[in-house]
């Protein structure tokens, strides 16, 4: 087996490298031969501009560039290994000390005049009140002060403008990360009930909180997955909770049945989307996908994205799944070229023409017919499940095995274990002999044939000449963001990965002489065309 990675790609990709983050010459990295308890890294996490580290002697580490400097907060004592772990955030930057609570400070602050340890840095912090609570001091804090009505913080996020926690009470707050805090009387956690129950008899065991930039979820030990946004952090921060008045009315969290008891283990969150990794090690996309940017790991919006139910934005390159929708993310590159072969076959003049005119985006044309979008990728969605049938068990491991995925502004990267022997023979189980006779040569071809348009009409040269122009306009915007260069050079990619990929002389793949399929949508009308409807 082997270990990947995979990742949506940005317009920088072919420029970028990755570089090693290191520390002051005064602190030995850790390597293979030497355990070095200063800078081994036992936890880390990344903001938008900054990154943290946690080291195993309880020595925090912050970069803002390539070189490490050790944080040394002011007021907080942080020695003998209190600290038990670091967040990053969207521009704030945070520790739990034990004790002490939830600790942050602004991650871009600047060296204190005066610090005569070049290697550190003396900050300022504020203290999120109440989040210090120890079990171990259960029956001694007085139950009128804040602490042991907030209960011991099991879990912390950092998200934009604000900080989120769960507590041992089964209990979620929000705390606006204002910096710095008012020296007298600072304001107390607000806690988020728009999460519990509204019966009692409903049991609500909180599990984790996870969440980046604007939008978070709660996971219950019952196997729930319930979501919010900024927009419910914004009502309830703003909300009047005088016990005299009417509680104020706030967002509900949003629910995606498919997420409810699926054995989600983790989301990662992106500005516009989200990736929910299982424990059977597969992925499920939700969202959008911004200028075609490949961060849903779907495909493009003008490539074969429509096929697995990517919705084009008129007049735009932006592309998104419908509201609630899932699909799952394969990492096969065989599966990418039956995606690219059936949108050939939607494409070409003949029968199917009609239902890839509905389905495929085409700029100064009229918009995709999103339930024909939606029925497509919902077929795709039930076939490619079905890739390795009879090669692997159900229940058993797959030939890839996501083991963690992450989310951070328009991109997504995922650790994939491969089985590269199992995906192998999963992909001889789609080749079949090849028939050698010439009427069947014939027919293959046709499908991949063409036609010239003639265009006498002086209307039509005219309607042409605009949609080349708009065409030509789109494709310069492309070039000067970097995208068009980006799309060359995946063309070239594919078309090598193609190559390779060919089958044998005498063999054919499963999908060759398959029309491209005709639905029933989901408002009960049938997709144009001759061939069968496939149910």
């Amino acid at each position: 087996m082997t270990r990947s990675v995979h990742r949506g790609r940005d317009r920088n990709s072919a420029t970028s490298q990755a570089k090693r983050l290191t520390f002051p010459s005064a602190y030995p990295p850790t390597t293979k031969d030497r355990h070095e308890p200063s800078t081994a890294i036992s936890q880390f996490s990344t903001g938008r501009a900054h990154i943290l580290g946690l080291a195993d002697d309880g020595k925090v580490w912050q970069w803002n560039n390539e070189e490490a400097r050790l944080v040394k907060p002011l007021h907080v004592d942080v020695s003998d290994k209190v600290v038990t772990r670091v967040v990053a955030g969207w521009d704030r930057a945070s520790m739990f000390v034990n004790g002490t609570g939830i600790v942050y400070w602004p991650h871009d602050t600047p060296l204190r005049a005066g610090n005569a340890e070049a290697d550190a840095i003396l900050i300022d912090t504020a203290i999120v009140p109440g989040t210090g609570f120890t079990q171990s001091r259960n029956g001694r804090e007085n139950p009128d002060t804040l602490e042991p009505r907030i209960g011991q913080v099991t879990n912390h996020i950092l998200l934009e403008n604000f900080i989120l926690f769960i507590t041992s009470l089964n209990k979620v707050f929000l705390y606006q990360a204002v910096f710095p805090l008012p020296d007298l009387d600072p304001p107390a956690p607000i806690e988020i009930t728009a999460f519990y129950p509204s019966s009692s008899d409903s049991p609500f065991e909180i599990q984790d909180l996870q969440g980046s930039f604007r939008s978070f979820a709660i996971f219950t030990k019952s196997g729930n997955v319930l979501m919010g946004n900024r927009a419910m952090l914004d009502a309830f921060n703003a909300g009047t909770y005088d016990t005299t008045s009417t509680e104020p009315s706030h967002p509900a969290p949003t629910v995606i049945p498919a997420l409810q008891n699926n054995s989600i283990t983790s989301i990662a969150f992106g500005d516009h989307h989200f990736q929910a990794l299982r424990s059977n090690g597969t992925i499920l996309a939700y969202g959008a996908d911004p200028q075609s940017c490949g961060a849903l790991g779907l495909g493009f919006p003008e490539g074969t994205g429509p096929l697995r139910g990517l919705i084009a934005e008129h007049f735009s390159s932006n592309g998104t799944l419908g509201r609630n929708v899932g699909r799952q993310v394969w990492f096969e590159r065989l599966m990418q070229r039956w995606l690219g072969e059936m949108k050939e076959k939607a494409g070409m003049e003949g029968e199917a023409k009609a239902r890839g005119d509905m389905i495929l985006p085409r700029r100064g044309q009229a918009a995709q017919n999103v339930a024909a979008v939606t029925a497509v990728g919902d077929y795709f969605e039930r076939e490619g499940k079905k890739w390795e049938d009879g090669v692997v068990e159900e229940g058993a491991m797959g030939s890839y095995f996501v083991l963690k995925v992450a989310a951070a502004g328009w991109h997504t990267a995922a650790l994939v274990l491969v089985d590269e022997e199992q995906a192998e023979r999963s992909r001889q189980m789609h080749l079949v002999p090849d028939k050698v006779d010439d009427e069947v040569k014939a027919e293959k071809y046709d499908w991949h044939g063409g036609t010239w348009e003639d265009i006498d009409a002086p209307w039509d040269q005219l309607s042409k000449a605009l949609l080349w122009l708009q065409d030509s306009i789109w494709r310069l915007g492309r070039r000067f963001l970097g995208l068009q260069e980006r799309d060359e050079k995946m063309e070239e990619e594919q078309q090598k990965e193609a190559e390779q990929e060919e089958p044998g002389d005498r063999t054919r793949y499963t999908w060759s002489d398959q029309p491209f399929p005709r639905l029933r949508m989901g408002n009960g009308e049938v997709m144009p065309g001759e061939t069968e409807i496939t149910e």
